[in-house]
């Protein structure tokens, strides 16, 4: 069987508890390629929204800013990266490989951290004005939810708090068994709450993908969600 959730959906579907969705609480899913919003109150979804700004952006500003390949600035980023500078000690160093063969070189901890939290500022901002835009800064009394593989910085919940004015945690998979450990990261929200989502719509046959007329039924079932999710 074959359906449709989107991605803000599915982690929410992983990491919200029922009373986050019924008091209102708003998910920002950070991955690689965009920062999705999703807003829930009164246990249905109110508000979502996709930002063209995640992850590859803030890898990118320290590939730019420190002069080193893609790769390494990424590595960089997941090791020693924070997400808000006031964190990190001046005195901490780290070696920073260089491009085209040259020398790697040793540079402060801070000033990395510098580099991510513009960009972590500016997104979350963006993401704040989204919000306000939806009228709905005063209907997430839970607070903010942070997902999806960026969450995993360093000071991103202290920095979030600073400019939402609201408790923030992190989205990890809750309530699973066997592989729980395994994946109890937040980046692993979309993935589990998939899965979920799967297994209790299980029983339901939404569409054959050999059907022939399968944009149709597409478009229907997408109908349906809109029906399902929005009030």
């Amino acid at each position: 069987m074959h359906d449709i959730v989107l991605q803000p959906l599915a982690s929410a579907e992983a990491v919200l508890s029922k009373d986050e969705k019924e008091l209102g609480v708003a998910l920002i899913d950070i991955g690689g390629g965009t920062s999705d919003l999703a807003i829930f109150a009164d246990g249905a979804v109110k508000h979502s929204s996709v930002l063209q700004l995640a992850g590859n952006q803030i890898t990118g500003d320290v590939a730019l800013g420190l002069r080193t390949p893609v790769s390494e600035a990424e590595r960089l980023k997941l090791n020693y990266g924070c997400a808000l500078a006031s964190m990190v000690d001046d005195d901490e160093v780290i070696e920073v490989p260089s491009l085209g063969g040259r020398r790697p070189r040793v540079i402060s901890r801070h000033a990395l951290a510098e580099i991510i939290e513009m960009r972590v500022d500016e997104t979350l901002q963006l993401v704040d004005k989204e919000i306000k835009k939806a009228g709905l800064e005063d209907a997430i009394a839970s607070g903010i939810v942070l997902t999806g593989g960026t969450a995993n910085l360093v000071g991103l919940p202290e920095l979030a708090e600073r400019i939402f004015d609201l408790p923030v945690r992190r989205g990890s998979p809750r309530d699973i068994g066997g592989l729980g450990e395994v994946v109890s990261s937040p980046k692993y929200a979309t993935g589990v709450g998939l899965v979920l989502a799967g297994a209790r719509n299980g029983h339901e046959s939404k569409f054959r993908i050999r059907d022939e007329n399968i944009f149709s039924r597409v478009t229907m079932r997408m109908k349906e969600w809109f029906q399902e999710v929005f009030v």
